[in-house]
């Protein structure tokens, strides 16, 4: 590789034609690394010019597209490493498969740190809240996660979630970018719903439906376990509140009522509907927790604030296991009629979580939160381009 450099790179004296500045020193080789083909690796034995400024006495090497200045690692491999991180894989498979040191994968992955900041004039309408297991050097032992529950595209990850992080963090956005924000879609922490008062003036919160159903699905299945250990082992009742505690937990209007079978431990040809109803007169404290379980989980189907106020009344004796989760909706009765009302829910934001969990474990774990935080917004923030057969379908 030769050619005449128009000016210094080091002192910017320009190499004229009449006035020659620059001249010519021998030569040097350089490997680059260039990406795998057919399982091979390939490399560039590249001999390159050497030069000699007469103005500064510097010297300085030919300049290539083909890598970045004083690398030996071509555009296209950092290219193909920067494609890889926003895969489900560890660093060390793609070390392996670009033929590269894991510390270089590093390198590349903190050279996409400048593209990762916050822009603090500006925040979603709707945001979606959660948490998830962080890393062993984070300051907390959660680490929070929010996403534009409008677009569904995440948004950012923080080391904690304490009410004092949280509070400082969103206080770095403009008021007006906070005023904008006018619904936080969260789970049953009360810790988010906090923010409104202090950061979000013009937000109402949503509670997932999801967690509203799972509270009472929780309750339920810890009273049906307290009356089913009152029985022996051996004893029948013991065996069916044991195998058929899933038809329990089926909305009763999916119940089946026509097809009739054998079931075992329960007597004679029966169908879902009847079972139910057998399990149901073993205990009057099971079957109170069943008639609260589904009100609860029709007035979340069908969207009816009515039928869950009733169901929540405080007049009403349900068992204690039942009793403790409901005192929990209660506490959050308004959060929940929000959640009714409204279309919106925490399942893309539970789905992003499920995607974080999946690349910890395939990556073995993040010591450092910092490279953990890159990874995640590089496999949301890069979109991939599609293949041509892609394309045509």
């Amino acid at each position: 590789m030769d050619y005449r450099p128009k000016a210094c790179i080091k002192c910017g004296i320009l190499n004229e034609k009449n006035n020659t500045k620059i001249i010519n020193y021998g030569w040097r080789f350089t490997n680059v690394k260039l990406p795998r083909s057919g399982e091979r690796d390939v490399k560039v034995r590249l001999k390159k010019r050497y030069f000699k400024c007469l103005e500064c006495g510097s010297y300085f090497l030919a300049q290539t597209s083909l890598t970045t200045r004083n690398h030996t690692l071509s555009r296209n491999t950092e290219l193909s490493c920067l494609e890889k991180l926003t895969e489900t894989v560890s660093m060390h498979h793609i070390a392996t498969k670009l033929n590269i040191s894991s510390t270089t994968v590093l390198r590349i992955l903190h050279s996409y740190g400048n593209s990762v900041k916050p822009h603090y004039n500006w925040l979603p309408a709707v945001i979606n809240m959660d948490e998830i297991k962080s890393t062993r050097d984070a300051k907390g032992a959660m680490s929070f996660v929010f996403m534009d529950g409008m677009k569904r595209q995440f948004t950012d990850i923080l080391e904690s979630r304490t009410i004092e992080d949280l509070t400082k963090y969103f206080k770095r956005y403009t008021k007006s970018a906070r005023d904008r924000v006018q619904i936080i879609i969260t789970d049953m922490n009360y810790t988010y719903p906090k923010l409104v008062e202090t950061v979000f003036p013009n937000a109402i919160v949503i509670t997932d439906r999801f967690h509203i159903v799972n509270n009472v699905v929780v309750g339920f299945n810890q009273t049906r376990i307290r009356i089913m250990k009152k029985f022996a082992p051996s004893n029948i009742k013991y065996k069916a509140l044991k195998r058929y505690w899933k038809l329990l937990l089926k909305p009763n209007g999916k119940l089946d009522i026509s097809v009739y079978r054998n079931f075992t431990n329960i007597h004679g040809l029966n169908t879902e509907n009847s079972v139910v109803e057998t399990l149901l007169g073993f205990n009057k404290e099971l079957n109170h927790a069943y008639e609260a379980l589904q009100a609860v989980m029709s007035s979340v189907r069908l969207r009816d604030n009515s039928r869950l106020r009733i169901v929540l009344d405080p007049s009403q004796e349900y068992p204690e296991e039942m009793e403790k989760h409901l005192a929990s909706l209660r506490t959050n009765q308004s959060f929940i009629e929000n959640a009714l009302r409204y279309k919106y829910s925490n399942g893309p934001l539970e789905g992003t979580n499920n995607k974080l969990k999946v690349l910890k474990r395939v990556a073995y774990g993040f010591k450092s939160f910092l490279n953990f935080r890159l990874r995640i917004h590089l496999m949301f923030s890069v979109k991939k381009v599609p293949s041509r057969k892609a394309a045509r379908h």
